[in-house]
């Protein structure tokens, strides 16, 4: 199977990936390529912004959540229509979940889609020192395709010449590009980006970052490597995703605060059920709907706006009561409580479940989760693993004794010991759950949803 793509990979976090990346997808979406984005690893920030740069919607790929078979399965299913794939790494290539496992890491990822790499470095304060550092990254493992290399933020103009001298000589590697230091406004927040639709001129600076890789980038050149990629083996799709109508409808809430779903989980739902949207800021009461998926997000940064739409929060206090199917994410998990307290002061929230969530201004809980579960609830069976990814910021504060659906064995979850508040048929938990890594879940939900 013939698929152009290529990845773009740093040498640690924070070397200006995530901008070039973006960049390539609009100069490509530009040029007339229907681009399909992808991201490595359990983030759900940057495919917000791959989104806007390309109109189709990134895939999650990660090795430790996800099999191999997994992996080539998503790429090939979401690539159908699209011209060129361009794949977004994590922190650094070889990063990964432990000292010495490459599971989670781009390097991984990479081998499994047979992908060519290209890599971004950091030229600033350093000349010749960075050939020592990137044939380093050649010879760590020659199964990863390394193709060139971009350098960022490089200086004066004989900077610029010392440091692609001296790679393309000592390190024997392509200088795709060189990218002076420049004034481009992307914030971070918490983990990552700041969410797209937050920022009002998103499509401006993406614009400016299709103009900075066009000026600075030898974009022609990563087309042709893209399209120089082997051929990849053909898999059959998952079954979750084909399509056999149960009649249910699903009200997901996907709006500002409520933002980070894999797109895979959706696509499974819809294949499935009907898959309802609503917006928690301007919809006042849930529509007429057998189940709720409320994601992760950043409800404490709209906190004063969820508590001004009282008779929404009414609505799913309702829907929670009555006894309806109910998932709940992360963010979902704080929008269910009884308050957020944030610097700011505290917010009243759904009032469903029996805690306050405490913003805090480091995080709580960073990485890959294993669960068993121990207690019935709408998505899981018992006994079942559930692997997964949390991250947050937020600290939960019981108001009385809560029941949990899964023990942790890897992770912090609530207490360190514990996740997934159930509550009737509400479940709430930190961690976030891909389709592919825990297949039974759509048809779990799908059930209890008829059932209710």
């Amino acid at each position: 199977m013939d698929i152009p793509r290529v990845t773009i990979a740093g040498v640690k976090s924070k070397v200006g990936k995530t901008t070039i990346a973006i960049g390539l997808m609009r100069a490509l979406f530009r040029r007339g390529y229907v681009v399909q984005p992808y991201k490595v690893g359990p983030d759900f920030i940057d495919p917000i912004f791959h989104y806007f740069a390309t109109r189709r919607h990134s895939r999650n790929l990660d090795d430790f959540m996800l099999s191999r078979y997994d992996i080539i399965e998503s790429f090939e299913r979401s690539f159908r229509g699209a011209d060129i794939a361009v794949i977004e790494g994590k922190t650094g290539l070889y990063d990964s979940h432990n000292a010495l496992d490459e599971k989670g890491s781009t390097a991984s990822v990479a081998k499994i889609l047979k992908s060519p790499v290209v890599l971004v470095a950091d030229a600033e304060r350093i000349n010749r020192s960075i050939s020592a550092m990137l044939l380093g990254y050649k010879l760590f493992d020659r199964e990863v395709d390394i193709r060139g290399v971009i350098l960022n933020r490089v200086g004066n103009p004989r900077h610029a010449f010392k440091v692609k001298r001296s790679v393309e000589v000592l390190a024997k590697m392509r200088v795709l590009g060189l990218i002076p230091r420049e004034n481009i406004d992307m914030p971070y927040r918490h983990l990552g980006l700041v969410p797209a639709h937050e920022r009002d001129e998103i499509e401006e600076v993406i614009e400016n970052l299709a103009d900075l890789v066009e000026r600075y980038v030898d974009v022609d050149k990563i087309v042709e490597i893209a399209y120089s990629a082997p051929k990849m083996e053909e898999v059959q799709f998952n079954p979750v995703f084909y399509e056999e109508r149960s009649g249910v409808r699903i009200g997901v809430v996907r709006d500002k605060p409520f933002c980070f779903y894999y797109q895979d989980n959706l696509d499974a739902l819809s294949s499935k059920a009907e898959v309802v949207v609503i917006d928690s800021l301007k919809d006042k009461r849930l529509p007429k709907v057998d189940a709720l998926y409320i994601g992760g997000g950043f409800p404490e940064v709209f906190a004063e706006d969820l508590e001004r739409n009282k008779s929404f929060r009414r609505s799913v206090y309702e829907f929670c009561d009555s006894g309806k199917p109910v998932y709940a994410e992360c963010g979902g998990l704080m929008f269910l409580g009884d308050s957020i307290l944030t610097r700011d002061g505290e917010f009243d929230m759904v009032g469903f479940l029996p805690i306050k969530t405490k913003m805090h201004e480091r995080f709580r809980a960073l990485g890959y989760c294993i669960y068993r579960a121990v207690k019935r609830n709408p998505i899981s069976r018992v006994g079942d693993t559930i692997v997964g990814h949390e991250f947050h910021y937020s600290e939960v504060i019981p108001l009385e004794k809560l029941e949990f659906a899964y023990r942790v064995r890897r992770g912090r979850g609530i207490d360190g010991k514990s996740d997934g508040i159930i509550l009737k048929n509400t479940l709430a938990n930190y961690i976030h759950v891909h389709v592919l890594s825990y297949p039974k879940m759509v048809e779990k939900f799908v059930k209890s949803a008829k059932g209710s």
